[in-house]
């Protein structure tokens, strides 16, 4: 959940710049005050919940920033929203999904006010199905105000290498890896990171769990594409990555190898057209279109989805190329007792 939320605050951030930076001749901060509710919510079939952040804009003649912290100005009452999911197969009305408020008591610290925030959730046990279509209502019972988007979810897909009965991840620094799969219905954004954990052992003091990311750059497919999409890297380059992350040892610390992990994250059509207009730009213009999917709001509902493929461990030949390999022998891993 926590890392769900941390990507709607993140969002939230970029809405928020882009609205209180806009021109001088383009918005007049002393207007009389309109609502604009603020919506970000992926759907993903794979959480256990989904969540909705919602808030509203606000307005102020002194600092913004010092505005922000005030929770008061961006939370609603939660007793003024009534929160639903309205589920579709094809056109057929299915259900209906109410959602409710939950307390987020960890918030990182940042431009708005933390630790707590609000945001809205489906029921525990409550699953969603791929084929089916989610239309968000957020009706403001004091205002009368309703605001509505609707998406389709990201299929779940096959990944074809690393083959499913593989045990132990293998990266042989001679030859090429190859990473295949599938791309899923409704999916345009794909995304692979490789997770390896370890554990530092130091001559004193309680062992220290850790891990190290291996990210590919965005691959992208068609939303109903039925050709593979292929990854292929040097083996050698994930020793490279190592030993770039991770630092020479404490005297007298041993480091054990754990787990590997193969992540791969897919976004939809409209989470991939905001998290391009929103990226790093290499353009000395600055000023860039708002993207809101969200009819009598502003924010970003839109699916995702994220499918690991897990290893108990690195291969016998890939341990001896980390413990005495040219990149990585100098990082203290040895063998488990």
């Amino acid at each position: 959940m926590n890392k769900q939320i941390s990507i709607f605050f993140t969002l939230f951030v970029g809405l928020f710049v882009m609205l209180f930076t806009s021109c001088e001749n383009d918005v007049d901060v002393n207007a009389d005050y309109k609502e604009i509710t603020v919506v970000y919510g992926l759907l993903n079939q794979a959480q256990d919940r989904q969540y909705i952040k919602i808030t509203k804009a606000f307005q102020t003649e002194g600092d913004v920033l010092v505005a922000a912290k005030d929770p008061a100005n961006s939370i609603y009452n939660p007793k003024d929203l009534e929160v639903s999911l309205d589920e579709y197969n094809g056109e057929s009305f299915v259900r209906t999904i109410y959602l409710d408020s939950v307390l987020i008591t960890n918030k990182d610290t940042g431009v708005f006010y933390s630790p707590n925030e609000i945001v809205y959730a489906t029921p525990v046990g409550v699953s969603l199905d791929e084929d089916h279509e989610y239309e968000l209502s957020i009706k403001n019972k004091s205002t009368g105000n309703i605001i509505t988007s609707k998406t389709a979810l990201v299929h779940d897909f096959t990944i074809s290498r690393p083959l499913s009965l593989q045990k132990y991840a293998s990266f042989n620094g001679n030859y090429n890896q190859r990473v295949e799969w599938m791309p899923p219905k409704n999916g345009v954004m794909n995304q692979l990171t490789i997770r390896y954990f370890y554990t530092d052992v130091p001559a004193l003091g309680p062992n220290v769990a850790h891990h190290v990311d291996m990210v590919f750059p965005v691959k992208r497919a068609d939303k109903n594409s039925n050709k593979a999409l292929v990854i292929e890297f040097p083996g050698y380059t994930f020793y490279q990555n190592l030993k770039a992350k991770i630092p020479l040892p404490e005297p007298g610390m041993k480091r054990y190898s754990d787990s590997v992990y193969y992540m791969f994250n897919v976004a939809d059509d409209d989470f991939t057209i905001y998290l391009d207009i929103n990226g790093p730009s290499n353009s000395v213009v600055q000023e860039r279109p708002a993207y809101s999917n969200i009819a009598n709001g502003i924010g970003l509902f839109a699916s995702r989805y994220n499918k690991t493929r897990y290893f108990v461990g690195l291969s016998v030949k890939s341990l001896e190329e980390l413990y005495n390999g040219q990149y990585t022998s100098e990082l203290g891993f040895v063998d488990r007792p």
